[in-house]
This record gives structure tokens, C-alpha cells and sequence, in this order.
């Protein structure tokens, strides 16, 4: 089969779905070598390994804009049996089978997208018309947004398939100690960005109320774009506990590593996650995580976790305490973290999404 993969989050390579897709990409390229692949990209910041059966083109649209080269650029990639964008769009016109990637339905389900239909939305449906006669089959990251998918969109149940992502073991990796380890003061770890459904808020909450022997010898580390929610920081300022919680703002991958082996507890309450990367990472580093119980975190969790209501600021404080306290507990979740991670590879993820395109392609 001939499989076109149109990337054009590629141009953010490292950042969150060019992330996936160059995950993705590679993955494939280490599994399958059977089938032709054509990557098609906007630009050419990112490289990859090279491939006897896949291709990497650059295409440049006048404009660059998004909704612009996603309609030209499959053109680019010739006749296929399958197209997959991954990543949740459609086009107006396929040379085969259409695959696309949808992540969550946060926007829909919560309502935390903008309201009315925006620019782009309109731009869509000028162009494409009803995106359910075009899109072929539908890959999502979990039961959890599959069950959302089959309640809120005019698609059947066989037309979508749980695909999960992994986690780069080779870079999120539990730290080695050198002859002199790093001092300075233990600290939780958290990374959400500005969505107020990351419910940073009833972390800094289920800190402040943590005992006093606990809290004042430990800091609250913020990782992400937090610094931009007035929310937080105004929590923050009302516990008076500025001196105790970091706000480092987006870090790289060599210091989120290294913020995330060094932590002595992970702790992350969000409300709604289609995936939760995040406590994924944190477990490959050999942290210890306390995770929401909240749509598909348990799928990633599992029992290599605590997992607590978001709602619940005593509860997930009393955890919270219990595992900074215990160092045999803390153990324990480290290594049920460590294992867990092996049952979410991105060669796994790459296999699954082979089937996918022998089924779609073939019609079925």
C-alpha cells in the first residue's frame, strides 16, 4: 500500500502534535517496511531517519496558512490508498482511503472552545461541505475518546479505532546519579498549561493544606504556561505561598526531564484529558505520580498510581501527604510506574496504526 501522512504540525516539531506526528512517523518507519510512505510537511525544520520505503517532501503553500496547505498538499503526495492527517481536520478532495486523527473532543464536550463557529470553522465548511461523506475512518487515543467521539459525532462505532500513544523512553528515563547528586529542596512536580481544566488551582489548594511539617519543607513546582492564568497566581498570592511555588514557565525537553526525575511526588488533577501524556512521562522518569481519576487518565494510569476525585482538595491533599511521608509507598509507585510505561510504546502505537491502514485500505 501507498500511505500518505499530511504532517502540517510538523512545523511545531516538538511541541504537542508535531510531537505525535513525528512520534508517529518514525515509529512506523522502525516497524513497517512493506508498505510506501510519502511524509509531507510545510517546512523542513524537522529530520528524520532515513527510510528505503519513505519519502519526506516539503511543501510550501503561498500564504502558509494552515487551512490553505492542508487542501493543496495531499495533492503533492500522488494517488494513495490511504490519507491520514493526524490530527483533526478534513479535506475537500482524496486520492484514497481518508484517515484522521482525533485527539479529544475537549472543545465539544466541555465546552472550552470558543464559542459560535470561528473563522477557520467556516472556512471548513465552504470548502469541504460535510466532513462525515469525506472522512473514511477515525483513530483517537483512548476508550475514553472513543466513547465521546460514538456519543457526540454522526460516525459508527466501526469506523473508529483506540489508538494509544507512547512515550520516548530513550529521552524520558529515570535518572542515573553522578558521584555527587543535586541538592536543594524536595519539591512536588505539576505541568498543565493555561487550560483551566489542568484544575491547577485545587492543586495549589491541596498544598496549602497540607500538615505543616510536610508543606514547609517542601516546594510546588508549576512546570508549563501557568504563569499566564491570574486565577492561579492570585491563589497562589492568597496562601501567601510565593516563596514555595516555582513557576518556570514552557521548559525544554532536557529540563522537563530533569525537573520530573528529580521530583519527589507528580501530581496532576486535571479535569478532562483525551490522553494524559504527562503522568506517561513522569512514570518513565521513575517519578511517583498522584493523577485525577477524570475521563481517560485511569486507561494511562492503571494501578501504578493514586488516583483521586479533582474535586476533592482534602482527599487529594491527604494523598498528596501520605506519599511525600512514605518512602516504601513512594517505591512502590516507582516501580508499578516503570512497568506500566512498557505497555505504552510508540513502536506499539505504529503496529497498531498499520492495521488500521490494511483494514481502511482495503476497504473494511
Amino acid at each position: 500500500m501507498k500511505i500518505v501522512i499530511a504532517a502540517w504540525h510538523l512545523r511545531h516539531f516538538n511541541v504537542g502534535l508535531g510531537r505525535y506526528a513525528r512520534e508517529l512517523i518514525e515509529a512506523l518507519g522502525r516497524v513497517d517496511a512493506r508498505n510506501e510512505y510519502v511524509v509531507l510537511m510545510p517546512d523542513a525544520q524537522g529530520t528524520f531517519t532515513p527510510r528505503a520505503n519513505m519519502r519526506y517532501r516539503t511543501i510550501r503553500i503561498p500564504l502558509f496558512k494552515r487551512r490553505v496547505w492542508e487542501q493543496l498538499a495531499p495533492a503533492f503526495g500522488g494517488r494513495c490508498d490511504v490519507l491520514h492527517f493526524p490530527y483533526d481536520s478534513c479535506v475537500a478532495w482524496k486520492r484514497g482511503r481518508f484517515v484522521v486523527t482525533i485527539h479529544d473532543l475537549k472543545p465539544l464536550v466541555v465546552g472550552s472552545g470558543p464559542k459560535g463557529r470561528n473563522l477557520n470553522e467556516l472556512i471548513e465548511r465552504a470548502v469541504v461541505g460535510d466532513r462525515w461523506s469525506k472522512i473514511d475512518h477515525v483513530v483517537t487515543d483512548s476508550r475514553w475518546s472513543e466513547r465521546d467521539i460514538l456519543a457526540h459525532l454522526p460516525i459508527a462505532g466501526n469506523r473508529v479505532s483506540v489508538v494509544y500513544p507512547g512515550v520516548d523512553t530513550d529521552r524520558f528515563r529515570p535518572w542515573e546519579p553522578v558521584e555527587t547528586e543535586a541538592t536543594g529542596r524536595p519539591y512536588v512536580l505539576s505541568v498543565a498549561g493555561n487550560d483551566p481544566m489542568k484544575n491547577v488551582e485545587t492543586l495549589v489548594d491541596a498544598f496549602a493544606r497540607l500538615p505543616e511539617r510536610i508543606r514547609a519543607s517542601h516546594d510546588l513546582v508549576l512546570a508549563g504556561d501557568v504563569r499566564k492564568r491570574a486565577q492561579v497566581q492570585a491563589r497562589i498570592a492568597a496562601h501567601r505561598l510565593e516563596e514555595q511555588i516555582r513557576c518556570p514557565g514552557v521548559v525544554g525537553d532536557a529540563t522537563l526531564v530533569g525537573l520530573y526525575q528529580r521530583a519527589r511526588l507528580f501530581v496532576f488533577p486535571s479535569r478532562y484529558e483525551g490522553f494524559g501524556l504527562p503522568v506517561l512521562e513522569a512514570m518513565a522518569c521513575g517519578c511517583p505520580v498522584v493523577s485525577s481519576d477524570a475521563s481517560s487518565l485511569p486507561e494511562v494510569v492503571g494501578d501504578a498510581g493514586v488516583l483521586v476525585d479533582p474535586s476533592d482538595v482534602d482527599r487529594l491533599s491527604m494523598v498528596m501527604g501520605e506519599v511525600l511521608e512514605d518512602p516504601v509507598a513512594r517505591a512502590s509507585l516507582r516501580s508499578k510506574g516503570l512497568a506500566q510505561v512498557r505497555r505504552f510504546t510508540w513502536d506499539r502505537a505504529a503496529r497498531d496504526m498499520v492495521e488500521v491502514y490494511a483494514r481502511v485500505g482495503q476497504g473494511h
